[in-house]
């Protein structure tokens, strides 16, 4: 039985304050540097959203040590804020994304030991994700279209700029660890795998899931792979090498009992898989072990809650997931062995989405809706 566990530390980047959501959070490789930047939207069906309706509020970027010292942060006025965060694995990079007003998106980067802004890029839209190559080199963001931008020094170039299908939008997007490969979910249940070469965007090649939304991606940081979850409780994966030739999945599994698949992740080499699904107001946890084309069911555990995260160090040794549903209700973070021995869980008092396990295995990184980034060891 799973024991109970305190953080080693957890902050409220901004005390006193309004009570933002920790919507996102990332880790180094080997757990050393934390970053995770604060949001809110009233997504209740009573709230009208205009463009002067919307207060603004202070928001912001942190970064912590695994200490818990504050490095250093960037705040900002915006009616709803950081959307998601990146941390490079070597921990020298850091980027964010969100929405600083209405028709207003950004995409920010940060020298990672300084904290100065490198990269100031608008968009017209929320940017949903953004993720970053194993050194900072590439950066990638997805709002109604993909971005990758090329660093050379402390510069980056203007972004190769993928556009999604009209009145589509990209909903999770991920990149390898060398930045060659670049993979995107979009809402209309488009996956688009692109090619960067020396920062030049390849030709999309799109496979559209026939049954609705890709909830998230994971590409394998070693990038002979990468991972789909989608909405109707399914995980899809795929194989880089051969899915310009045949635009299909490798395999797919039907998450036993689910209602959607809210999260995946996958292994360095691509041979293990988490995921994450819906099962009433409780959920599951499974972890696949993927053998040439055919995944092999390892285990499956119970969530308290919704289960909203996943994520798998760089082997597989543990597995994390973050769970709540809806705003308002308590949620958890979870450990478990790659065995599927439960190690501890964590309660929170509002529901949590983000959990992220360094590659080393040797830290975790998570956040809540109470407005706490949470550091944990194994």
């Amino acid at each position: 039985m799973a024991t109970r566990k305190k953080p080693v530390w957890k902050k409220n980047p901004i005390p006193g304050g309004k009570n933002l959501y920790i919507n996102s959070v990332g880790i180094s490789g080997d757990g050393q540097l934390v970053i995770a930047g604060n949001y809110y939207h009233d997504y209740s069906s009573t709230a009208n959203h205009t463009p002067t309706s919307d207060p603004s509020f202070t928001v912001g970027v942190f970064l912590w040590n695994a200490a818990g010292k504050l490095q250093w942060k960037d705040t900002f006025s915006a009616t709803e804020g950081v959307y998601w965060t990146a941390l490079s694995r070597d921990g020298s990079y850091a980027a964010s994304g969100g929405l600083l007003s209405h028709g207003k998106g950004f995409i920010y980067a940060y020298d990672a030991t300084s904290g100065n802004k490198t990269l100031n890029y608008a968009t017209g839209a929320r940017v949903n994700r953004v993720a970053l190559s194993q050194d900072g080199a590439y950066l990638v963001a997805g709002d109604h279209s993909i971005y990758l931008f090329k660093r050379t020094g402390a510069n980056w170039s203007a972004p190769q700029i993928i556009p999604c299908d009209t009145g589509d939008t990209v909903v999770s997007v991920d990149i390898s660890g060398d930045g060659q490969w670049i993979v995107a979910g979009t809402y209309n249940g488009n996956v688009m795998l692109i090619h960067n070469n020396n920062g030049l965007a390849g030709t999309p090649v799109t496979w559209q899931q026939p049954s609705g939304s890709i909830y998230w991606v994971a590409m394998a940081f070693g990038g002979t792979a990468f991972v789909v979850g989608a909405r109707d409780a399914s995980a899809f994966g795929f194989n880089t090498s051969t899915f310009s030739g045949t635009s299909a999945p490798a395999w797919n599994v039907s998450l036993p009992g689910c209602s959607r698949c809210g999260c995946v992740a996958i292994s360095d080499d691509g041979t293990l898989v988490s995921a994450v699904g819906n099962v009433s107001k409780t959920g599951k946890v499974f972890l696949y072990s993927i053998q040439g084309n055919t995944p092999k069911q390892l285990w499956a555990n119970t969530t308290l809650h919704n289960p909203n995260s996943t994520s798998l160090d760089s082997v597989g040794k543990f597995v994390t997931v973050a769970d709540g549903q809806p705003d308002g209700t308590p949620g958890a973070f979870y450990l478990y062995t790659g065995a599927g021995t439960p190690q501890w869980t964590c309660a929170t008092s509002n529901m949590s989405w983000p959990m992220q396990i360094s590659a080393d295995a040797s830290a975790i990184a998570a956040g809540s809706d109470d407005s706490d980034v949470y550091y944990f060891t194994p």
